[in-house]
């Protein structure tokens, strides 16, 4: 990677750059003024690099902030001598929420903010955005099967969860009308907190999917009831509509994607049979079975 970085650097005419985190990119803050990314997964993590969804995402970022969304702009794009990608963002500054600033004004807030994001991105189309739609959730299930027959996972816990996803499968199938650009990594780690609120950062998975697969990961990523309502209110309040069946459905999706995004590291580690079990007995089998997940207050129903 430390030629990688080499490499990007000089494509870019910089000098220097800090390293932020690896995940699904290498990221740096490079000069101090500009967020440099070289598209290149850590090792386990399964991630598609095509050179045209990342030319999607920036378009869309551009989209966005021409909307007046508070986003990283382009400023350049270079491919390395081994095809590996490298985008330049510019820098924004902020933090990313800790747990003193997660109050109940915040996730009001942070709800709003994705409903504006929302809004903003419903006008934007390009041909080369993912498709986060019931072919990629039969995607998923395949993915599940395949990870639960290579690390001998019970099989019958891999049913309930790939008959939760033709579940879903079937609801997203209903609404593609409604379908529009969405995030589709919107957790916390993906929400910067700046001197003008809280914004969205880290749009490498965004594609075209329905808007409560986003709301449902945004709230699939909190521990409370209370947190859950407080950004569903932000979120209503601030033009946003709540579909609870496909507000399950998202909730549901994002831990499916979780999990086929892991499957070669959740799978070995200790902590993931207990889990998954939890999971399957909390949220995949009764999702199956056709049982709502949340009610109006956002308060999970099936907890046991």
């Amino acid at each position: 990677m430390n030629t990688l970085l080499t490499e990007a650097l000089r494509a870019f005419g910089l000098t220097h750059a800090e390293f932020i985190q690896q995940h699904e990119n290498a990221v740096y803050r490079a000069d101090g003024k500009y967020l440099l990314r070289i598209h290149k997964a850590a090792e386990g993590l399964h991630v598609d690099h095509d050179p045209n969804l990342r030319r999607a995402e920036l378009a869309l970022l551009t989209h966005l902030a021409t909307a007046g969304i508070n986003v990283q702009h382009p400023v350049a794009e270079a491919t390395l001598s081994d095809g590996t990608q490298a985008t330049l963002l510019t820098w924004i500054d902020g933090h990313h929420i800790t747990e003193a600033d997660f109050t109940p004004d915040m996730q009001h807030r942070i709800g709003a903010m994705t409903a504006r994001l929302h809004q903003a991105a419903a006008g934007f189309q390009h041909k080369a955005l993912r498709r986060y739609d019931a072919a990629h959730v039969a995607r998923l299930a395949d993915a599940l099967r395949q990870m639960g027959e290579r690390h001998h996972l019970n099989m019958d816990e891999i049913a309930v969860a790939c008959e939760a996803a033709r579940v879903i499968e079937a609801r997203l199938g209903k609404v593609t009308d409604e379908f529009i650009p969405i995030h589709c990594d919107l957790s916390q780690s993906n929400i910067l907190l700046t001197d003008s609120g809280p914004v969205p950062i880290d749009f490498s998975l965004c594609g075209v999917g329905h808007p409560m697969h986003d709301l449902g990961i945004l709230l699939g990523n909190t521990s409370t009831q209370a947190q859950r309502k407080a950004m569903a209110e932000g979120y209503k309040g601030a033009g946003g509509h709540i579909d609870l069946p496909l507000l399950d459905a998202g909730y549901t999706l994002g831990l499916l994607e979780a999990l086929a995004f892991h499957a070669d590291v959740w799978p070995k580690e200790p902590w993931f049979a207990p889990r998954f079990t939890r999971w399957v007995n909390e949220q995949l089998r009764p999702l199956a079975e056709g049982k709502p997940l949340l009610n109006e207050n956002m308060f999970l129903l099936n907890l046991h």
